[in-house]
């Protein structure tokens, strides 16, 4: 574990809040010098606490939605699950991809505009790997507010929702390029970003500030090494009953406030809802879970538990 002092955890706090902030925009939130911005930055990227800055591009106005697949492996050898695994983050239409352990060995989401497009998506893994499958489940995401880490540090909730019904927006050949290298990198330098795209520094800017205005592009993020924090990463897994809009309501507003809650999901399928959290141990998350049957155990029928021990991918526009 390392340890990280106000300084780092302010610093932290602000790049998920925006990945594109300056070293002097970043200087002035967090009361240092520039330079010391510059050396507390590039310290928790040497030593693994950010992984990467990504881009929260609302895949929602384009049209597509999101599928959870949850997998359990049978006669597997740990090549076996590499590969399964391997397939699924070279796949073109996943988001994320992450081991689990519980009920469940590997967990995947995937985007598709339509449920046959999502039908032959899984229809190509499982014709290859199918030996290997014990079980599956899918659940289509209805909608998931994300919350920002408000444990690092006191931080005013922040909330992007994606999964609701919006006008939806046509990309051009310029929009695919700089979306292309803002979700695998954020924090990329405006030139560089012109650079690799092969258009003006003019052009990229306006084309960001309009993707930014048509709600395209939601957020800039870090991605953090939880484990080298000594954070664990959880799913809580709900089946509801007697519910309505009140009491989802009530629910997800609990979990808003909460600050070990990173994102819930209102989901159509086995399963009726997800909640993540990241707590510091097990007994911080059963805890967690025992407030929350206590105060809705009138419409909670029954849970599982998934803990997500490594995430291969992370990309919020994959295509």
């Amino acid at each position: 574990m390392i340890s990280l002092d106000k300084k780092d955890r302010k610093l932290l706090t602000a790049l998920d809040e925006n990945s594109r902030y300056s070293n002097a925009q970043l200087a002035r939130k967090i009361g240092l010098s520039k330079p010391a911005v510059e050396y507390r930055i590039q310290k928790l990227q040497r030593n693994k606490i950010i992984l990467e800055y990504y881009t929260v591009v609302n895949f929602t106005k384009l049209g597509y939605s999101q599928y959870k697949v949850y997998l359990k492996f049978q006669n597997t050898s740990p090549t076996d699950e590499q590969k399964m695994t391997r397939y699924w983050i070279n796949d073109k239409n996943t988001t994320w991809v992450g081991q689990i352990r519980g009920r469940w060995d590997l967990a995947i989401s995937v985007l598709a505009k339509t449920n046959f497009k999502f039908g032959q998506i899984l229809s190509e893994f499982t014709n290859k790997f199918s030996k290997f499958i014990l079980e599956k489940d899918i659940l289509l995401t209805e909608y998931s507010p994300v919350y920002p880490r408000e444990y690092l540090s006191a931080t005013k909730k922040k909330e992007f929702t994606y999964g609701q019904p919006l006008s939806l927006r046509e990309l051009d050949e310029t929009d695919l390029k700089i979306l292309k290298e803002l979700s695998a990198n954020a924090r990329i330098h405006i030139i560089k970003l012109a650079g690799k795209t092969n258009l003006s520094r003019d052009v990229v800017n306006y084309r960001i500030k309009k993707l930014t205005e048509d709600r395209i592009i939601s957020q800039y993020r870090c991605y953090l090494n939880l484990q080298n924090l000594n954070i664990n990463h959880y799913k809580i897994i709900l089946r509801t009953k007697n519910l309505n809009e009140k009491s989802e309501a009530k629910l997800k507003g609990y979990i808003s406030k909460h600050k070990k809650a990173t994102q819930f999901l209102k989901l159509i399928g086995s399963w009726d809802m997800e909640i993540e959290l990241e707590t510091e141990n097990e007994n911080e998350l059963y805890e967690i879970l025992q407030e929350i049957r206590g105060k809705f155990s009138n419409i909670i029928r029954d849970f599982d538990i998934i803990r997500i021990t490594k995430t291969f991918k992370l990309n919020y526009f994959p295509f």
